[in-house]
């Protein structure tokens, strides 16, 4: 009987990993431009991917091949692979971790690093002693003992993953379009075939395939973002919202920030530079939110807040941030303008209001705060009348 899998269906298989993610590539380059760090992540993804895709034909072209050369390229392809894999679901936790809730808690972070420290570390040793993985007199490929060591790992990464992912959405703010599953059940596949299959890694084309659907699933997002400042728009809180009504055990916390003086800034120094000042005044709300809440905006100069939490301390504990964001930016005089914002509060109450009602009683509100603010500062109030 003919062994199930050959060099050549190895190279179709991997080759498919390369061709998708190639086009991955092409197709999200303006995604890569913008260096977030949720991209920066899923692009070392891709990097990890793509080099295994290429690695693991290699790899098997020069097993059972006699020489020291085919045994370098044996021990040296397949110690990437090992890496290589483990990684790639490290970058995906830290993909998901900032995508959804903006950071990472530092205990979680040196826990993270730990673990993928340990696991490189292992395949270092392995050099000197095969505790991974060795390679036979005939160059021959055979899993030792700490094999399941990164098994275990890449699934409890992605089972942390879920975590996260399911705590995210519990919180009803972070609330994203593409499915986890469209992620897991590629990854969970290759794992189980290449657990079955002794001498292959199908894991690369896998992580190839789940990347191609998490971008997929991304571009839903593309209408429920700003173009300008990135942050999501009024469609996103209108989907926002109506996800609330049918969630009446959440508590919801609405903010309005309107810039005071925004005209003054387009009329003195032009809009390229109003642009900017949306951006910065869009960068420094979502900074002083963090996973707190979700920041839209709005229309023009003024920014909503949906924060997961109706604890009048931590209300106002936020909204003092916010304010100190905007003063630290002015005493740092990073700009030729300055910058300072109306703020109105209101507790969405989602079983007797109305989306209209609610964002109406926010706005009320941040306009009582921008009345007080002209009072004293009538030389910059050039809204008309």
């Amino acid at each position: 009987m003919e062994p199930l899998f050959n060099l050549q269906s190895i190279c179709v298989t991997n080759a498919i990993g390369i061709v998708l993610i190639a086009v991955m590539i092409v197709c999200n380059l303006w995604r890569f431009q913008t260096r977030s760090r949720a991209d920066k992540n899923l692009m070392a993804m891709m990097f990890l991917a793509l080099t295994s895709c290429i690695a693991d034909p290699f790899s098997y072209a020069m097993k059972g091949l006699p020489g020291m050369l085919p045994r370098v390229a044996v021990y040296a392809t397949s110690t990437w692979l090992f890496a290589a894999n483990m990684l790639a679901v490290y970058f995906w936790v830290r993909f998901l971790a900032f995508y959804l809730n903006g950071g990472m808690r530092r205990s979680s972070r040196i826990a993270l690093n730990a673990v993928a420290f340990v696991g490189l570390a292992l395949l270092v040793v392995n050099f000197f002693k095969p505790i991974v993985f060795y390679i036979d007199e005939n160059n021959l490929y055979t899993r030792s003992d700490l094999y399941a060591f990164y098994l275990v790992v890449d699934y409890m990464l992605v089972i942390n993953s879920l975590v996260i992912y399911f705590k995210a959405k519990a919180k009803g703010g972070v609330l994203k379009f593409f499915p986890i599953w469209v992620y897991i059940v590629p990854i969970f596949m290759g794992g189980i075939v290449q657990s079955l299959f002794y001498g292959i890694s199908v894991i690369p084309t896998s992580i190839a395939i789940s990347i191609a659907g998490v971008l997929a699933s991304l571009q839903n997002e593309m209408i429920y973002h700003d173009q300008l400042t990135g942050l999501f728009n009024r469609s996103y809180m209108h989907y926002l919202l109506k996800k609330y009504t049918k969630r009446p055990k959440l508590n919801i916390t609405g903010i309005m920030i309107d810039l005071n003086g925004f005209k003054h800034i387009n009329d003195e120094f032009g809009h390229s530079v109003g642009d900017d000042a949306l951006v910065v005044s869009g960068r420094m709300i979502k900074s002083a939110v963090g996973d707190a809440g979700c920041v839209v905006r709005y229309a023009g100069d003024e920014f909503i807040v949906l924060l997961n939490t109706q604890d009048d301390e931590a209300v106002e504990n936020y909204v003092a941030k916010i304010r100190r964001h905007f003063k630290r930016f002015n005493e740092e005089k990073k700009a030729p303008y300055f910058l300072s914002v109306s703020i109105g509060t209101h507790k969405f109450n989602v079983k007797t209001e109305s989306e209209d009602t609610f964002v109406n009683i926010i706005d009320s509100r941040m306009y009582e705060d921008k009345k007080a603010f002209y009072a004293t500062h009538a030389g910059m109030d050039r809204r008309k009348r």
